[in-house]
């Protein structure tokens, strides 16, 4: 089924974000667009709607975990961009500042 696809590379992106490799976050996020791109296109089948419903209730809430984990590493980031300006002394000040 083209869901389990889906929780697959799913559960690939949450591996690479939990083990902070750029580059694989970046290709399990691209493996994980095709699968929902495929997904959408799919027909259920009959009899099976209610699985379908649970299993893209639980594909939800890890997409919900996954984008915390995307948040978090996003502020340690911004932490350490910024300790790094701190330490250089080149620390820019204002609401400009965007990364």
């Amino acid at each position: 089924m083209m869901l389990e696809e889906v929780q697959l590379r799913l559960n690939a992106l949450v591996g690479a974000l939990d083990g902070h490799d750029a580059g694989a976050i970046i290709a399990a996020t691209e493996e994980l667009a095709t699968a929902v791109i495929l997904f959408r296109g799919a027909a259920i089948p009959r009899g099976s709607e209610h699985r379908t419903q649970v299993l893209i209730g639980k594909a939800l809430r890890e997409l919900e975990a996954a984008a915390i984990r995307v948040n978090v590493l996003k502020d340690w980031t911004r932490q350490r961009i910024d300790r790094n300006h701190d330490i250089r002394g080149t620390h820019q000040r204002g609401a400009a500042l965007n990364y």
